[in-house]
């Protein structure tokens, strides 16, 4: 399957579901992740806001909120074709922004230096079991972990998980995916 195919599918597999079938898989996939020495030993930790084709980021957000972790989200700079990190304390810290998607109001945030991210939950569409992701086709993350060391995941629910996705030379291998059965 090749890019395009695979992103459409994934998004039909996401409008296939019920809202319990995707909370419940979803749920399995926080507990993982909440008790994986990655989360356990990060202070700054990055993660989208998701949309409708995303495990729902909200909880593992407030999550991190609980235990006074450094939540930061991501404002895409399209000009240059970067991210900048801000750390959020509320939703309320948020706006739509680019593609609808919620981004930090530089205003109400602070920006967090990509050298002070101790994890960082890429968002993606697909996964493999090489830990390599098919993102949403910006290849935003991929410049961004091209000149960073930092611990990364994705989350991902059964349907996402392939043998492998279609990948091209500059592409970066995940550090693990939490899924519903596990890390790999």
């Amino acid at each position: 399957m090749n890019k395009h195919d695979m992103r459409i599918h994934i998004r039909d597999q996401f409008k296939n579901k019920s809202q319990l079938q995707l909370s419940s898989a979803s749920q399995k996939i926080y507990h993982h992740l909440f008790d994986w020495y990655g989360w356990e030993n990060a202070t700054n930790i990055a993660i989208t806001m998701s949309t409708d084709n995303e495990i729902d980021t909200l909880p593992i957000i407030e999550k991190g909120w609980q235990e006074r972790k450094n939540m930061a989200v991501p404002r895409v700079d399209p000009i240059n074709r970067k991210l900048h990190f801000y750390k959020i304390t509320a939703v309320e810290d948020t706006k739509k922004e680019f593609a609808g998607i919620r981004e930090p109001d530089p205003a109400r945030t602070e920006l967090l230096d990509h050298s002070a991210l101790e994890l960082i939950i890429v968002p993606g569409l697909a996964f493999d079991k090489d830990k390599y992701r098919l993102g949403f086709g910006g290849g935003y993350y991929d410049r961004l972990l091209s000149r960073l060391s930092v611990l990364t995941c994705g989350l991902s629910l059964d349907f996402q998980l392939f043998d492998e996705v279609p990948r091209e030379a500059h592409d970066i291998p995940l550090d693990a995916i939490v899924t519903e059965n596990g890390i790999i």
